[in-house]
């Protein structure tokens, strides 16, 4: 996904199959060294990704990274060698500060550093004001870009949200998991279709994905209606009418089949 801080696109997507010989890893690198931007990036990522290899990838593009960290990940606080989670538990309450991100409230504790594997690094040691600071209520994001604050930081790493919202509107309004096909060929056919379906509904109402979708539904609603109107005044017969309708609105052709009648019946009136 490319966010832009008011609208996130569908940007790039890779079937993950074990017998390519790729990892996980690798595909993000490639897709990620296919973004031709300038300004300032920010690369999010959850906890499954910001290995070193792909970390200095970024930053070999001039792109920084913000993710989530796993709490084993060591950090060396005075050069010391020690986990995330077990360098909290010296954390007291006093150490940290409040910051507000959304409708959250964070305690957070903020480590500069070395990183296993990286240097120069911004951890925040982050836990929900309302929870206790325990190891197991522990939340660590990493930043590359050390001159942000923590606030910017906990900001930007929470548009990461967008893609979980883009496959969870996916697959409820546009069936993206809904495909009853096994050729890959066909398959990335078909999730191009879903994610220009995305785009276009964004772009077609210059709003978010549901406001597009509804607008595009209301849209094609209306269509239909003038459609058979028209019909109606052209004295087109009802068969060939239903028949060129039978597609719905929203998919429904018993919807259809009495819209067709009453809009008929007020053209003839007239």
């Amino acid at each position: 996904m490319v966010h832009t801080m008011t609208q996130a696109f569908p940007f790039a997507f890779r079937l993950y199959d074990k017998a390519d010989g790729k990892s996980k890893g690798q595909w993000a690198i490639e897709m990620l060294s296919s973004l031709d931007v300038h300004g300032s990036v920010y690369v999010l990522m959850d906890s499954w990704y910001p290995s070193k290899t792909l970390v200095e990838a970024c930053l070999k593009k001039g792109f920084h990274v913000i993710a989530m960290l796993k709490t084993n990940r060591v950090l060396y606080p005075k050069g010391i060698a020690i986990q995330a989670k077990q360098f909290a538990r010296y954390i007291e309450p006093e150490d940290t500060h409040l910051v507000t991100v959304g409708e959250g409230t964070y305690r957070v504790y903020r480590y500069e550093g070395a990183l296993k594997g990286l240097d120069d690094t911004v951890v925040l040691l982050a836990w929900k004001a309302n929870q206790s600071m325990t190891p197991e209520h522990l939340h660590c994001v990493l930043s590359t870009a050390r001159e942000l604050s923590d606030e910017e930081i906990l900001h930007y790493y929470a548009q990461r949200w967008s893609i979980e919202g883009f496959f969870r509107q996916s697959k409820d309004q546009l069936k993206l998991d809904g495909y009853r096909v096994h050729q890959r060929r066909v398959v990335k056919r078909y999730w191009m279709l879903v994610q220009l379906a995305y785009v276009y509904s964004m772009v077609e109402s210059n709003s978010d994905f549901s406001t597009g979708l509804d607008f595009l539904r209301k849209k094609k609603g209306h269509s239909l209606v003038e459609f058979i109107y028209g019909a109606a005044k052209q004295d087109i017969p009802i068969d060939a009418v239903k028949k060129t309708a039978s597609c719905g609105i929203r998919g429904t052709p018993f919807v259809s089949f009495y819209m067709v009648i009453i809009v008929m019946k007020i053209a003839q009136l007239q």
